[in-house]
């Protein structure tokens, strides 16, 4: 199995979901989400773990339309058809 990078969408790596601060297109850090089997959605946080970014940026990404994502009284959730569709369409490079 080789690894495969991703070009994300430069214009979400220019919005600064939570100013003024300097790490915020880290990769992800802390623990390791649960994943549910029979779920059809992804958190942020979940989604940020999948490709490895911060949460912030990752919340960014998903506020800015870049990944697809539904806004619910609970959060934003992720349709993970769609979010699977999203990566493949990235460019790799």
């Amino acid at each position: 199995m080789t690894a495969r990078l991703y070009r994300f969408p430069h214009h979400a790596s220019t919005t600064d979901p939570v100013a003024g601060h300097p790490d915020n297109d880290a990769p992800f850090t802390g623990p390791v989400p649960i994943f549910a089997p029979d779920a059809t959605t992804y958190t942020v946080e979940q989604a940020a773990y999948l490709i490895s970014l911060s949460v912030d940026l990752t919340r960014g990404y998903v506020e800015d339309g870049s990944i697809p994502a539904v806004q619910t009284a609970n959060g934003w959730e992720i349709p993970r058809n769609r979010f699977t569709e999203w990566i493949n369409a990235l460019p790799e490079g």
